[in-house]
């Protein structure tokens, strides 16, 4: 799947927030979708370091899933690198992912048409392939997301996870995700799609100030 080209990000340039159940995939047809939850009970002025998987997991519910890394996976890498740092977060080299406090992971979901719920909110979990709560430490009870997720899937979208690595480590222990993005669209073209999902990261960035260190 290295032949992936990253892509998806939708024409319009509406946005829409979270905290709030998205239009179906019709009605939001040429929409800008950026869409952010978190667990409100996490004091993100806590943190202090954070790092960032250097890869990208492409799933593809035709082709199978894999992990990418390219000029264009570097470039959202280093968004979301850049983004955390301007909030006051220093950053940890992936190859020393334990001495940091948050970790992001990215995912490129293609060819896919799923709403996510409160029944089933989380189903990219057990899709073969994706990432395990091992590859960032001993958490043996897999992942857990301590709020509900309630965004839609379309063709071609980017979804962000942070992990709170300073949780307990332990057989039956869970890692919690403490925030989330997606962003939403259909494809045009690869050039475009990859300045558009830089512009959904910084906004996915805007509407979270909760997010920022404080000590």
């Amino acid at each position: 799947m290295k032949r992936f080209i990253l892509v998806a990000m939708l024409a319009g340039t509406g946005l829409l927030y979270s905290c709030q159940k998205f239009p179906s995939v019709v009605d939001a047809d040429g929409e800008f979708l950026v869409s952010t939850s978190y667990a409100e009970d996490t004091d993100f002025g806590s943190y202090s370091t954070f790092t960032v998987a250097d890869s990208l997991l492409v799933l593809d519910t035709r082709l199978g899933c894999d992990t990418i890394k390219n000029s264009a996976t570097d470039m959202l890498v280093g968004e979301y690198r850049q983004m955390m740092e301007d909030r006051g977060y220093t950053y940890v080299p992936s190859d020393n992912k334990a001495d940091a406090d948050l970790a992001i992971q990215l995912t490129y979901v293609a060819d896919t048409d799923y709403y996510v719920d409160y029944v089933n909110p989380y189903w990219w979990i057990d899709y073969p392939g994706y990432w395990s709560s091992y590859y960032w430490g001993a958490w043996g009870g897999g992942w857990y997301y301590p709020y509900p997720v309630t965004y839609e899937l379309t063709t071609h979208s980017l979804m962000a996870d942070m992990a709170d690595l300073t949780s307990p480590e332990g057989e039956n222990e869970q890692l919690p995700v403490v925030w989330s993005c997606m962003i939403n669209g259909d494809a045009s073209s690869a050039r475009a799609d990859l300045s558009r999902f830089v512009q959904g990261i910084r906004q996915a960035f805007e509407q979270s100030p909760y997010m920022t260190v404080t000590k």
